[in-house]
């Protein structure tokens, strides 16, 4: 190994000059640091600019001692300036030898060790600087399935493949392109406004730097090649409504969501972030702002009340009501589902207490697969329910008499072993709560969960019931799963009446059961629970004539 090869292998910036002070080496790690690109032949001078003494003064090269170290401020760029020491070395040949070593005795460190790149915080710096300056935008880079590189091929081939992109990532993008290690998985480039108009280019330069890493172990992945899944947008100093960070959060989900290995810019995004969704979860969960609806469901054939259903609310802090399409998947993809669930579980029990005397029937409310998987929410719903029973329902404490409670449930929230759902469910059927299979007909597990579970009551899908009057074909299915559910002494349930068109379809099939928007709407529950729904009575609604 000759002396260039020692010298770029340093992990330290490394400058070379003759006698003359002409640069005749940079290494790769000066290069980084010191934002010269490789097509750059820069003086001596002009990159001593960039360096300063800690007391601000600037550096003047025949100040600077031999043999001894020179504390300095090392100015990377406008905002970002590291606290380092500068070593001079006189060569035999009469060259001088320049190596900086970045000051490591704190922990305000503003470079990744492993990269090379400014730190987070103090990109965070920049980001903050430059949205209040004017334009720019802002690239966040997710490296796809690292933990599966960790896991498979070793911590050490992670490493490898963080360095790797940090590396060519700082080679092929100009220098006024700034870029940080974000996480340990993540990568950010703050692009400035000279550079606006490229952005999408830049976001897909990235992807493609990656696809032609050079990297031995990769081959062994699925699919031979290491990807990215990238979210790009751009900010105005003019406009203070938006936070560039939350959109290319979400821009990086929605990649992911949809197939990673992709570019999203966040400007063509219909939905708030999932983060922030989360954030508002959270709150609404800490300050009791996630209620319970209540919508009735009805005899088809007698239009009475049966049953109803509770469905989960969020309260923004200025009151509007937000239903649950519109923060359930946030809750499940940040494992908030079963705090919603147990919440949802104790409301419907305490109204089930209040209702009981004046009208008792079943009450349904939806659990997720999180909530499965947490033991200590059933056993706490197992003791709500007999505390509940103890009042309404003395002759029904013993386990296995039949409760007002119905447990509703699809199947894509079902574990993938139906033995291991029936474990988690048991001591809830033990005590004598039935089972709901929600969205019957919309995958090809429900008549595998049909088989193995001890259902009750089958909610037909939404979409049949919402084509049922219309399309034969959905008619001609929805019977047929009717005439099964006779068969096996189940209760059917259809769900997303909507007109009066489907609810005569549905009566004449000899569905059982019926909820939708037709036929009443969810109402949030209120401290007197039938105050807006009278029970007591059957209600006068569009299936009576």
């Amino acid at each position: 190994m000759d002396t260039t090869e020692i010298l770029s292998a340093l992990l330290h910036p490394v400058i070379v000059t003759d006698g003359d002070l002409i640069i005749r080496f940079v290494n790769e790690r000066a290069r980084q640091i010191l934002g010269i690109s490789t097509e750059d032949a820069p003086s001596l001078s002009s990159l001593f600019a960039k360096l300063c003494e800690r007391n601000g003064r600037p550096l003047a090269i025949d100040r600077i001692p031999q043999g001894r170290a020179t504390a300095i401020h090392l100015n990377c760029n406008e905002f970002l300036k590291v606290d380092a020491m500068l070593h001079r070395h006189a060569l035999a040949d009469g060259g001088h030898c320049f190596e900086i070593h970045l000051d490591q005795n704190g922990s305000q460190s503003t470079l990744d060790p492993l990269t090379g790149l400014m730190e987070r915080s103090q990109m965070f710096h920049l980001i903050s600087r430059h949205r209040e300056l004017g334009t720019g935008a802002l690239i966040l880079i997710d490296i796809d399935r690292l933990k599966i590189i960790n896991d498979f091929l070793g911590y050490a081939t992670g490493d490898e493949v963080i360095h790797a992109l940090g590396q060519s990532f700082r080679g092929h993008t100009p220098a006024e392109v700034l870029i940080a290690r974000w996480s340990g998985h993540e990568f950010m480039a703050l692009v400035p406004p000279t550079h606006l108009g490229r952005t999408r280019e830049l976001a897909e330069l990235f992807n493609q730097l990656a696809h032609k890493l050079p990297l031995e172990h990769l081959p062994k992945l699925p699919g031979g090649r290491l990807s990215l899944s990238i979210g790009f947008t751009r900010f105005d100093a003019r406009d203070r409504t938006q936070d560039p960070l939350s959109q290319v959060n979400s821009a990086v989900y929605e990649a992911k969501r949809t197939g990673r290995n992709r570019a999203i810019d966040a400007q063509t995004l219909t939905r708030p972030s999932i983060y922030l969704t989360g954030g508002s979860l959270e709150s609404a969960l800490a300050e009791n702002r996630i209620v319970a609806a209540v919508q009735p469901i009805f005899d088809l054939a007698t239009g009475e009340i049966v049953a109803d259903e509770s469905l989960a609310r969020m309260i923004t802090p200025e009151g509007k009501v937000i239903v649950a399409g519109e923060f359930i998947e946030a809750a499940s993809s940040l494992q908030l589902a079963h705090q919603i669930d147990q919440t949802i579980i104790r409301q419907t029990i305490n109204y089930c207490v209040t209702s009981h005397f004046r009208a008792p029937r079943a009450h349904f409310v939806n659990i997720s697969g999180d909530f499965l998987r947490h033991p200590e929410l059933i056993a706490e719903t197992i003791a709500t329910a007999m505390d509940a029973c103890a009042c309404t329902h003395p002759d029904q404490m013993d386990a296995r008499q039949t409760k007002p409670l119905v447990i509703e449930i699809t199947e894509r929230e079902l574990v993938d072993d139906t033995s291991d759902a029936l474990h988690a469910l048991q001591p809830l059927l033990d005590f004598g709560l039935r089972l709901a299979l929600d969205d019957f007909g919309s995958g090809y597990s429900s008549y595998r969960y049909l088989l193995d579970l001890p259902f009750s009551f089958l909610k037909i899908e939404g979409e049949l019931v919402r084509h049922i009057a219309t399309n034969s074909k959905a008619r001609r299915i929805v019977q047929h799963l009717q005439d099964m559910a006779e068969d096996l002494g189940l209760i059917t349930v259809a769900e997303y009446i909507s007109d009066q068109a489907i609810a005569d379809t549905l009566v004449e099939i000899g569905v059982n059961w019926g909820q939708g928007f037709h036929l009443a709407r969810p109402e949030l529950m209120h401290p007197d629970p039938f105050s807006r729904i009278k029970l007591g009575t059957p209600m006068k609604h569009p299936l009576q004539h």
